[in-house]
């Protein structure tokens, strides 16, 4: 791929056509081929331009439905006929290209979805939502299962080559199905690629970081723009859009909330309370003095309040309601 021309100053809508256009060209590249060399030339030119770090920041933004482009990729570069794939990476490349344009104007939500859907031989995509509250089950075409903790927004689009999933929203555990026609199951999320290998998995997505935790088989984990990172059985990994920690042991089962449950292993309060939100639907506060505190033990998030005022007590704290949700301070 040739270096294209950088700018000196903010992109204008028109002036950023060229960084546009270029990112998107980065990103179906390393779709293909993630090597190190090419990671290094879309290194250089990432940070040989504020531009250019304005238009990657542009394809981070799409999340899990800017991850989908790459599902044309190898139908494109694998094509007999020249011309015919000429005119298909066209228009895989055109898809991105008119995708970031409705970022850069900041008309994300129901434009960049239907956009995106609209766009030929992509799958309809069915999105399903757990409720405030809510834990819910449902059933995948391939006989696999989805839990959905309060709040979770997830895609299904499965289509001859593909089973993909598309988590933009809260907590998932999924048990994959066996797939006679062998097709690549995925969980595309915020923060990154997930590839699941015959398994049960949670994922969680945190206001910071996403967090996937393996109770059978393994995963592969491929942030955004980082590298790949294998998980296997009884461990966790947290990662962002651009890097992944190492992965550790699961010290305790993240998949308790698929059982109304949360349990806490000598885990800091703000931990808990994010955690405990996530799950349940119920906002929670922490006061800064409690930050260091910590907890472990059972919890009910199916019964908040009980299980809040348990909390409270054991640690000698007080648990006040504040609007929808709890806040919890020193005595």
């Amino acid at each position: 791929m040739p270096e294209v021309p950088v700018m000196t100053s903010a992109p204008s809508t028109a002036a950023a056509d060229l960084p546009l256009e270029a990112a998107a060209d980065w990103f179906l590249l390393l779709a293909e081929d993630d090597s190190s060399e090419n990671r290094r030339r879309w290194q250089r030119w990432h940070d040989a331009d504020p531009s250019n770090r304005w238009a990657w920041e542009k394809v981070e933004k799409l999340q899990s439905l800017l991850a989908a482009a790459p599902r044309q990729a190898p139908h494109v570069f694998h094509q007999t006929d020249r011309k015919q794939a000429e005119r298909q990476s066209h228009g895989t490349r055109r898809q991105v290209l008119a995708m970031l344009g409705v970022i850069a104007t900041g008309a994300i939500g129901y434009r960049l979805a239907s956009s995106w859907q609209s766009a030929p031989d992509v799958p309809h995509i069915e999105w399903i939502v757990a409720a405030k509250g809510e834990r819910r089950e449902v059933a995948l075409p391939d006989g696999g299962r989805l839990w959905l903790a309060s709040g979770t927004r997830v895609g299904i689009a499965y289509d001859a080559n593909h089973r993909d999933l598309y988590l933009t929203a809260g907590v998932l555990q999924l048990t994959s199905g066996r797939d006679p026609q062998g097709r690549t199951l995925r969980i595309l999320a915020r923060d990154g690629v997930i590839r699941p290998l015959g398994t049960r998995l949670t994922v969680s997505l945190f206001d910071t970081h996403t967090v996937l935790a393996v109770q059978q088989s393994a995963a592969d984990a491929q942030p955004l723009s980082g590298s790949r990172v294998r998980v296997e059985a009884g461990q966790r990994v947290l990662f962002s859009k651009t890097a992944s920690a190492r992965p550790e042991t699961a010290l305790f089962p993240e998949d308790a909330w698929t059982r109304g449950l949360l349990t806490a292993l000598n885990m800091p309060l703000t931990e808990f309370a994010e955690r405990f939100a996530l799950y349940s639907g119920q906002r929670i506060e922490v006061a800064p003095a409690l930050a260091v505190r910590r907890v472990s033990g059972t919890f009910r998030i199916d019964a908040a309040e009980r299980s809040l005022h348990t909390l409270a007590d054991g640690l000698g704290l007080r648990l006040d309601q504040a609007g929808d949700g709890w806040r919890l301070r020193p005595r």
